[in-house]
């Protein structure tokens, strides 16, 4: 049980971490810096942890555990920075949406692996 929390944990936070950076440099992948990295890894953190805690509770559905990733990374990155973006919560719910997305190609990639 404890391995599959950590199992958990590093999925959501690579998610939401990938997103962050991805969307903090709006796309330009040129411009990240170590800043950016230390930046997007609290809101990896604070979204993983958030799941983490979720994954407790008794839902199967895969999709709700992904439509969660999306809103606890956006929420997480509304409280880890200000937005980049022209408005305030823009970012945020664009890194969300980033967020879910890449957690529908994890799933999509391990099932694959992991057939069940």
């Amino acid at each position: 049980m404890l391995r599959e929390k950590i199992n958990i944990l590093i999925e959501k936070f690579t998610e939401a971490w990938t997103a962050c950076m991805i969307f903090m440099v709006q796309g330009d992948l040129s411009v990240l810096t170590l800043s950016h990295a230390y930046t997007a890894s609290h809101t990896g953190i604070i979204a993983g942890i958030a799941l983490v805690v979720t994954s407790f509770l008794p839902y199967k559905n895969v999709w709700i555990g992904i439509f969660l990733t999306g809103v606890f990374t956006s929420i997480a990155d509304i409280m880890v920075h200000p937005s980049h973006f022209g408005t305030e919560f823009t970012e945020s719910i664009v890194t969300g949406i980033g967020a879910m997305g890449l957690a529908i190609l994890f799933h999509k990639l391990l099932r694959k692996q992991n057939p069940q």
